[in-house]
């Protein structure tokens, strides 16, 4: 009795919480400001360097980006030595590969909108070689990175990475369709739409350290995970991984906007905390900076993993329902394909007809991708 007395309590107790609850709007979410976002790495050496310049937006904004469009930048030396920036447009700032000398520091110095900004003088970071890139398979497909700095200077790493995959089409189509003259034809071996290659950019913010171990010794750091079954490796993989050397204070920065981006939503996760920037505001110190400069030598290495490698590695049969060929003869071929232009010719009958199916089962470039072949392949 006493224990379903209790039950009906907490329950009318959580019916008025929820009836007394007000939708809140945080004052950000009308707040004017528009401070400085300044994204990318100072690369030494070996490839250019691209810094990305925008403006923070509030909540209730449309607007994905507000590029800084109209600025100027320059990486200065302790030692004297300068470098330019071009602007290359769309809040975009490129500068060719910097031979920057290790035993001095630089800053970044920033105009844009009538105000100037500097950053801290930083070092130049040696970033060890990777000493390889693995695999493991398991119900998944997880990608790790092994590396270490024999000096033991290095202690704090990032990395990232760009994926690139070839695909295949439902169906190898060879037939095209002219809606002028409502004649079907054999395609070109260079128009064929069966083949696609996709590529994606890593979101996650992939650091370690090895402060508290003997050895700057990384061994097996999972980079990414490629679930059962993907496209991604339903032909062949290719993944370039790219490894940074960061100083304390840049892997703090990092670490602290890991926590602030991804372990989040739950009282019982981190809480928002504010992120310490290397760069200041020249005419006004107090206004806040978004972004944290840093410069180290950037060391990649790519992998491929063929289908074949993968015993047992089911593919994704989710477009199978939708690519059911409706069967049609030579005299309604015309009728059907100008009467829906979501079919296409997926292959001949023998002895006629012709079985058509959903573009989306044969032209590979609507599921994201394109038929350029990328020049590493």
């Amino acid at each position: 009795m006493q224990r379903g007395l209790k039950w009906i309590l907490m329950f009318y107790a959580a019916l008025a919480a929820n009836s007394c609850r007000e939708p809140y709007l945080p004052p950000v979410l009308a707040s004017p400001n528009s401070y400085l976002v300044v994204d990318g790495l100072i690369k030494a050496g070996g490839d250019s360097t691209i810094i990305q310049l925008s403006r923070t937006r509030n909540l209730s904004d449309t607007v994905k980006s507000i590029p800084e469009i109209d600025a100027w930048m320059q990486l200065e030396g302790s030692r004297g030595d300068m470098h330019y920036f071009v602007n290359l447009g769309q809040g975009r700032f490129g500068a060719p590969p910097l031979q920057l000398n290790p035993n001095a520091e630089y800053r970044l110095r920033i105009k844009a909108r009538g105000a100037e900004y500097l950053s801290d003088f930083v070092p130049v970071k040696l970033t060890p070689p990777i000493d390889s890139l693995s695999w493991v398979r398991d119900s998944s497909l997880t990608v790790k990175v092994s590396t270490h700095d024999p000096t033991g200077k290095s202690r704090y790493y990032r990395w990232d990475f760009r994926e690139t995959w070839e695909y295949n089409s439902f169906y190898e189509s060879i037939l095209g369709y002219d809606y002028g003259t409502n004649q079907p034809f054999y395609l070109d071996p260079k128009d064929y739409l069966n083949r696609c290659w996709s590529d994606e950019k890593s979101a996650a913010i992939l650091l370690t350290t090895t402060k508290n171990l003997t050895d700057d010794v990384v061994e097996n750091f999972p980079v990414t995970t490629i679930p059962e079954g993907s496209d991604k490796v339903s032909v062949r993989y290719s993944i370039l991984v790219n490894q940074y050397a960061l100083t304390r204070e840049a892997f703090e920065y990092w670490q602290l906007l890991r926590k602030n981006t991804t372990e989040l939503g739950s009282i019982f996760g981190t809480q928002p905390a504010e992120l310490i920037s290397n760069i200041k505001s020249v005419s006004n110190p107090q206004e806040p900076v978004i972004g944290f400069v840093s410069i180290a030598a950037v060391q990649q290495q790519r992998l491929f993993i063929r289908r074949g490698q993968l015993s047992g590695w089911n593919p994704d049969y989710s477009l199978k329902a939708r690519c059911e060929v409706k069967v049609v003869g030579p005299d309604s071929l015309s009728y059907y394909l100008q009467r829906n232009r979501s079919l296409l010719q997926a292959y001949n009958i023998t002895g006629g007809g012709t079985a058509l199916a959903d573009k989306v089962c044969i032209d590979c470039r609507l599921r994201g991708g394109t038929t350029q072949k990328p020049a590493f392949w």
